[in-house]
């Protein structure tokens, strides 16, 4: 029994030593320290009491007690040279001695293997890993990297990195996060071989892959590489996120192609966010300062002013700017209006409205000012309409101008009284400008923007609402779902907070208590809802379906049903034009609802469907797990 007993011990001691070598190097530093405190001034006494006894020179005993302090971190003692002091024959002061020593070794090992880099770490660390869902970033480069610090600050599992070529500047940074780094053909493909290396395989954990890397073509190449290779190995489609930075946000159906049940193939990804860099900066600045946060409302839930904002820059970056805040900045009671400040406007502007159609059609949100934003037309402007100004954003391209131009722009406005949010949008990242001076808002990738589980959760309650009559669950719905209608849920649900704001109540208020608008108040949110419905979709490219082109549709409608017993057509909606019949103020959905009703047989309330969104604000946020 006493034999087991020590085999058991044993055994239990060396794998925890051998365990804790998997630590964060960081937190391992920390404990060599402190181990090396203790194991050294342990060993000058019980060397120094020793040899005191044994030695008849004090210079002698000096000697030997620091020449066997060195040894015991050699894996060396000197135990027998000093077994003959009375205290150190007790058992528990052999315990104690022994102890001493084993620390000692662990220590010198513990640097030894750190120092080395050896495959044992390697394994011990993957071995770790096995235990959670886990993260897989591909590309390492600044930004990346300060994400994976965000992921692991907030929990939210492990972290692993491909990086193309044989080695990687990184390498050590990312080693000292207690992250690993992949860089060989296998991890770079990547093949079934690499995903069962680092413990995913079919039907088993989750992964959440983030393509991160600088060049955005890698990123696609990565992508449908991934893909290809789930959908070889037989993975589940719930088992694999993708977030990848692409040069179009269009590929992120075809990512998301190989999951729907309709498709008849393998699933590869469970979700797909396809974000174009620009874009994910515009976002970035939305989700830093929303422009609800500048607005205020009565009880009602009307908005007491219109939004007014300044977008000064007008490259890829100031275009989308302005996407975003058209989609986020419609409000019941309040116009929304854009001043545009850039040199060259008309050598992009052409482009951006020919993409962006429905935009065009209202032509009255925009005003233009060719010019830069130090000119006297500018600053002309500027005095004219400062006091209505509920949001400024600088995206030049230059760091350098934007801070200047920014820095102008506040004192100026303070100087009078102003105060609008002042933000400054590049590469980077974002930053928000203050009257102290410049606080950092967020850096490129953030989890706010890159991990979408929580807004999939709502959107998931908003689309469902919409399939009720088909039979499905949640998840069902979700998975059915195409890529531009998750998109659509997702902004939805992102627009939650301005619902609750307009409407004077906090998310805990209505998880506590229920919320059921009724009256003025709930129409007046799904006003607000259907403007911030129509700005989404202009901004992705719609633009309001023609007369003729709803007859042919309807036609069609009827044909089918004459033929089969049951029309497919989506008479409102046509997606390979990008056209949508609802793109028509509140008041005419009743006409719009009437005109569809007749052909379909049908009820049809496009409004009821603008009141259910603002209805289902709490079942989403339960959804969310707030």
């Amino acid at each position: 029994m006493t034999l087991a007993l020590i085999y058991l011990f044993t055994i239990i001691l060396f794998l925890a030593l051998m365990l804790s070598l998997g630590f964060q190097p960081a937190i391992l530093t920390r404990l060599n320290g402190v181990i090396l405190f203790i194991t050294g001034a342990a060993g000058v006494l019980i060397y120094g009491y020793g040899f005191s006894i044994v030695c008849s020179s004090p210079l002698q005993a000096m000697i030997r007690t620091l020449f066997s302090v060195f040894c015991m971190f050699l894996g060396r003692n000197e135990i027998g040279a000093i077994s003959s002091a009375p205290l150190l024959q007790a058992p528990v002061m052999q315990l104690i001695i022994y102890t001493v020593h084993l620390l000692a070794l662990y220590c010198t090992a513990s640097a030894v293997i750190a120092a080395l880099g050896t495959r044992m770490i390697r394994t011990v660390r993957l071995f770790l890993l096995r235990r959670h869902d886990l993260n897989l970033i591909y590309g390492a480069n600044e930004s990346s990297i300060r994400f994976a610090g965000q992921l692991l600050r907030e929990h939210k599992g492990p972290v692993i990195f491909t990086d193309r070529g044989p080695g990687s500047d990184f390498e050590n940074r990312i080693s000292g996060m207690s992250c690993l780094l992949f860089t060989d053909a296998d991890a770079q493909k990547p093949t079934a071989a690499f995903l069962n290396r680092i413990g995913v395989t079919p039907q088993g954990r989750r992964l959440h892959v983030f393509c991160l890397d600088n060049d955005e073509s890698a990123n696609l190449a990565y992508s449908r590489s991934l893909s290809d290779t789930l959908k070889a190995g037989g993975f589940l489609p719930g088992q694999v996120q993708l977030c990848a930075i692409l040069a179009e946000e269009a590929y992120g159906e075809e990512l998301l192609h190989s999951a729907q049940p309709e498709r008849q193939t393998t699933g590869s990804f469970s979700s797909v966010i396809a974000i174009e860099k620009p874009d994910m900066l515009a976002r970035l600045m939305i989700h830093d300062c929303p422009p609800y946060e500048t607005m205020a409302f009565d009880d009602q839930a009307l908005a007491t002013d219109d939004f007014e904002c300044l977008i000064i820059g007008f490259g890829q970056t100031g275009q989308a700017v302005l996407r975003q805040l058209i989609a986020n900045g419609q409000f019941a009671g309040s116009n929304f209006h854009a001043t545009i400040v850039a040199k060259d406007y008309h050598s992009n502007a052409g482009c951006f409205f020919y993409r962006y159609p429905g935009l065009r059609a209202h032509d009255d949100r925009f005003t233009v000012i060719e010019d830069n934003a130090r000119s006297v037309p500018f600053y002309d402007y500027l005095e004219t309409h400062r006091r209505t100004l509920n949001y400024i954003a600088v995206c030049t391209g230059s760091d350098k101008e934007n801070a200047e131009i920014a820095y102008e722009l506040r004192d100026y406005l303070a100087a009078r009284g102003d105060h609008p949010a002042v933000m400054l949008i590049s590469d980077a990242g974002i930053s928000r400008l203050s009257d102290t001076g410049l606080r950092f808002a967020s850096g490129l990738y953030t989890t706010d923007i890159l991990c979408t589980a929580k807004l999939d959760a709502m959107a998931m309650v908003i689309n469902h609402q919409y399939h009720l009559a088909e039979g499905r669950t949640t998840e069902e719905d979700w998975a059915a779902c195409d890529y531009f209608s998750r998109l659509s849920c997702r902004a939805s649900a992102d627009f939650t907070d301005a619902f609750l704001k307009a409407a004077g109540i906090s998310r805990e208020a209505v998880l506590r208590d229920g919320w059921h608008p009724e009256g003025r108040i709930l129409e007046n949110l799904s006003i607000t809802e259907h403007m911030r419905w129509c700005a989404f979709h202009e901004t992705m490219g719609y633009q309001v379906m023609p007369e003729e082109v709803f007859a042919e549709r309807a036609a069609l409608y009827r044909k089918e049903k004459e033929e089969t017993g049951a029309g497919h057509t989506r008479i409102t909606k046509d997606s390979e034009r990008r056209l949508h019949a609802c793109l028509i103020p509140w008041e005419a959905l009743d006409l719009l609802s009437e005109k569809e009703a007749a052909v379909t047989g049908r009820s049809v309330n496009y409004k009821e469907s603008d009141r259910d969104n603002v209805r289902m604000i709490p079942a989403m946020l339960k959804g969310a797990g707030h």
